[in-house]
């Protein structure tokens, strides 16, 4: 007899571009692994062709965060038009950014399953940051003073890219991993430089 925690726990597997995916038989409770807007979606968000053209809204994205004025921060007065239309532009960014969010939740699923969308530590950050971004869409947010700090958030639009680059985001992984040697190298460095520091004081 089938234990039903085992088959939660194992996935069901999806088969698109001649490659194997597996994720939650059930997402969100309503979307089965037989669904064929799920299934649709996992098409979508698997296909190379849409990673292609998340990575270069994300480069777009950062350009428009570059060209960005933010004198307007020196007094409440300056208001550049400029900044104007980048909102608008960042605002049709913004969408498509949530647009991704959503299918990717629907497709993976949210958080119970192993493959789920939020146990990706990449991913959490994706959707912190589109969280953060979601403040563009209220003008009387803006002048609260406790949530613009929330909407500088916004500059971290373009670490999504990493998560878009393998090779990058392999580097990053690597680098993170080696944080707990570097400390111990750290303390390594700061015992002997105490040593030669009581030496040169004797």
């Amino acid at each position: 007899m089938t234990n039903p925690d085992d088959s939660i726990k194992k996935g069901s597997e999806f088969y698109f571009h001649n490659d194997t995916f597996t994720y939650t038989p059930n997402s969100l409770f309503c979307f089965s692994d037989q669904n064929k807007i799920r299934r649709w979606i996992i098409w979508l968000h698997t296909w190379q062709w849409f990673d292609h053209f998340i990575t270069v809204v994300i480069l777009f994205n950062s350009v428009l965060l570059a060209m960005r004025s933010y004198d307007d921060r020196l007094t409440e007065e300056y208001d550049p038009a400029w900044n104007d239309g980048l909102d608008d532009i960042g605002l049709v960014l913004t969408i498509v950014f949530m647009v991704e969010c959503v299918l990717k939740i629907i497709g993976m699923g949210f958080v119970l399953h192993e493959s789920s969308y939020l146990r990706d530590s990449w991913n959490i950050l994706d959707f912190f940051v589109v969280i953060a971004s979601v403040l563009d869409f209220f003008p009387s947010l803006k002048s609260v003073s406790s949530l613009k700090v929330l909407r500088t958030f916004r500059i971290l639009r373009p670490l999504r890219s990493v998560n878009k680059v393998k090779r990058m985001k392999m580097l990053i992984n690597s680098l993170l991993k080696s944080i707990p040697g570097l400390c111990n190298v750290v303390v390594f460095l700061i015992f002997l430089l105490s040593i030669f520091g009581i030496f040169a004081t004797h």
